[in-house]
């Protein structure tokens, strides 16, 4: 047998393909599994009457450091609650902050039995920091977008030129890597769009983007291009494919069927957020 097996007994264990099965297994330290006969030499026996055996969570669309912003402005719209709440807070934002935030969320993350993270967030290379220190995976994606921010002064074109550079230089680790987070179409020109597009093209690095979060977004976005905004970063050529990296838009609240097909047809990773979203 080999070392560090451990036994869980009376468990509901879901496996690759989904498929529920109910038993004792044997826990490998690969992360295989196999049935348990009962007689086997292991290193613990594990009462699983209250535990479910599946593979590790994915969280594809985080602000980790923001777990320091929890309860601020709750149950506000988004835009009075970033105008009021996070905005105004985040002006004071430094790299201290986002590492101490990280170490917070990612903490949460293990406890919940979430792995990965999917980030966008300041200061991308202390986040990227703290998930090779934590030993989780992780994509770490600058926020891009036209205004100052605590991390780009000067705005989208200090944030692409940092973000270029922290691309050139290659992934943090094996497990963890940069991406571009094109913020949204209204925080975003045409121009810081597309930028960013040949950027993560350039690198085969992911596009991270908030896309149709709310009703006035859209509204915002129709009344000003006369598309819809996965129409509209459609129609800018912005979408990544699959094999250069992908695309992940994020909450997709209020998309049209139309933009469904178009999404599907880039391969584009819908992520929604159900509590956010509510």
């Amino acid at each position: 047998m080999e070392e560090g097996v451990r036994r869980i007994t009376g468990a509901r264990l879901i496996d690759h393909d989904g498929v529920v099965q109910d038993g004792n297994f044997l826990l490998h330290p690969d992360g295989s599994y196999s049935k348990s006969k009962g007689d086997e030499d292991v290193v613990e026996n594990i009462d699983g009457s209250t535990r479910l055996v599946t593979r590790s969570l994915q969280n594809w669309h985080t602000h980790l450091a923001m777990i320091l912003n929890r309860s601020m402005g709750e149950g506000l719209p988004l835009m009075e609650w970033l105008e009021t709440s996070i905005f105004p807070v985040e002006k004071g934002l430094t790299a201290e902050f986002v590492e101490v935030g990280t170490r917070a969320a990612v903490a949460e993350m293990i406890s919940t039995g979430t792995t990965f993270a999917c980030d966008m967030y300041y200061h991308p290379d202390v986040v990227a920091g703290v998930l090779v220190e934590s030993g989780v995976r992780g994509i770490s994606c600058g926020p891009i977008t036209d205004f100052p921010t605590p991390s780009y002064p000067s705005g989208g074109a200090e944030a692409l030129q940092m973000m270029d550079g922290l691309l050139r230089g290659g992934a943090p680790s094996e497990r963890v890597e940069y991406g571009i987070g094109t913020h949204s179409v209204y925080s975003c020109s045409e121009e810081t769009l597309l930028k960013a597009s040949e950027m993560a093209a350039e690198h085969g690095s992911i596009l991270h983007i908030h896309t149709s979060e709310t009703r006035k977004e859209v509204a915002d976005c129709h009344a000003e291009h006369g598309m819809y905004p996965v129409e509209y970063l459609d129609s800018l050529g912005y979408f990544q494919s699959a094999e250069d990296g992908g695309t992940v838009c994020a909450h997709c609240g209020w998309v049209t069927k139309r933009e469904m097909r178009i999404l599907s047809g880039h391969g584009a990773h819908a992520v929604h957020c159900p509590t956010s979203n509510q």
